[in-house]
């Protein structure tokens, strides 16, 4: 009998139609599944208690009040809107959430994680070079600081919004190490040694942070590591300079092949194996920047062109937004370069007290009004590096 009911059941899954698997897809998901969990085993192994965040709208209606010991208790990671977390600042004042915090000297830059904003500033006017020594502070979504220190001008800290920690290129005898802390406390929680390398337009070899994997870009290529065991990953879809990768995928640029014709194109890559899988071809005479939006998903891009017969430059009027899975491209209208993006991978545009959000997939929009924090506007998901 059972012999019988086996065989009936392999002839009716032998006739079922079952659609081919995306595996892509699979693992893509999987790496933003597994930094969820990651974040949660870590705060539990650290016996960290955080207190979700809570909000309406966009967000912007957090406390103003100091934490009463000077430490940021709220969690990124907690309850809030679908749209993540929205960070922006200007001179010593640093908004997330709505929620405002004052920060030592001037803001350099804005960086997501799983427990808060972390924040780089600088008594330079916030500049990149030139910076001088410069201040960390973990600012949560109701308005509580935490001061992480000091570290030495460079290029910032890596962070993955979905990690309750930063990397720093930190100095070790004569070369560096990758040091992975906590964003919380600022303690160490794990470090890789890096080769000996020639360095490229940096004092300190720029890193990217990515799941446990930290990446480290030097002149001509790239370097990976899972910082949990220190081994080594691949890196074949990564060049040198500052790594740009989330969710496995990474931001590329140069020749490839388009339908049998070499040409310039902007291309979203496998970090570990360089297959594609976005690319976006460039026209003669065009040419731009983009960024990955925090879990992977999305293409910004700002395009230029060459000056018109005349030499005049046509300035552009908004962004381009690709969906790296299917190709499919939103145009942006605004500043093309005050975009930046929420923890979650919105597009995020902030202009004096308008503070909009964009899905990154129909091009909608919603607009809240938040504290307006003046010029030299700084946002999340934005670099600042000269």
């Amino acid at each position: 009998m059972t012999e019988r009911l086996a065989a009936l059941l392999h002839e009716e899954a032998a006739a079922l139609d079952i659609p081919p698997v995306d595996h892509a897809a699979i693992l893509r998901r999987g790496r933003h599944a597994s930094g969820r969990r990651r974040a949660t085993a870590f705060l539990a192994a650290a016996a960290v208690v955080v207190a979700g965040g809570t909000g309406a709208a966009l967000a912007l209606t957090g406390s103003d009040s100091p934490d009463r010991d000077g430490r940021a208790t709220d969690s990124v990671a907690g309850e809030g809107p679908a749209h993540g977390v929205v960070a922006y600042g200007a001179d010593s004042t640093v908004v997330v959430d709505g929620a405002s915090a004052t920060i030592p000297d001037t803001l350099h830059s804005l960086h997501y994680t799983s427990v808060g904003v972390l924040t780089r500033s600088n008594p330079n006017d916030g500049a990149s070079s030139g910076s001088g020594p410069e201040t960390l502070t973990l600012v949560a979504t109701d308005g509580t600081t935490t001061d992480l220190g000091t570290i030495p001008e460079g290029v910032g800290p890596a962070t993955d919004p979905d990690e309750p920690v930063y990397a720093l290129a930190e100095k070790s005898g004569n070369g560096f190490r990758a040091v992975v802390r906590d964003a919380l406390t600022g303690d160490e929680v794990g470090s890789v040694p890096l080769p000996d390398l020639p360095r490229s337009y940096w004092s300190v070899p720029p890193l990217a942070l990515d799941g446990d994997v930290v990446y480290a870009g030097f002149e001509n290529e790239a370097v990976a590591f899972d910082w949990r065991t220190g081994e080594e990953q691949p890196t074949e879809g990564l060049d040198g300079g500052i790594p740009d990768v989330r969710g496995g995928l990474a931001l590329a640029s140069g020749e490839k092949l388009v339908d049998g014709r070499l040409e310039m194109v902007v291309s979203v890559v496998d970090a570990a194996t360089g297959a594609s899988a976005l690319v976006v071809p460039l026209e003669d005479g065009e040419y731009g920047f983009g960024s990955l939006s925090p879990d992977g998903r999305f293409l910004r891009f700002t395009s230029e062109t060459d000056p018109d017969p005349k030499g005049d430059f046509v300035e552009p009027t908004g962004v381009d937004v690709y969906d790296v899975d299917t190709g499919d491209r939103v145009t942006l209208e605004g500043d093309p370069y005050s975009w930046g993006w929420t923890s979650a991978g919105s597009a995020l545009l902030v202009s004096g007290a308008k503070v909009q959000v964009c899905d990154p997939a129909t091009g909608s929009c919603e607009s809240e009004t938040g504290p307006d924090v003046g010029r030299n506007l700084k946002v999340g998901g934005r670099t600042y590096e000269s």
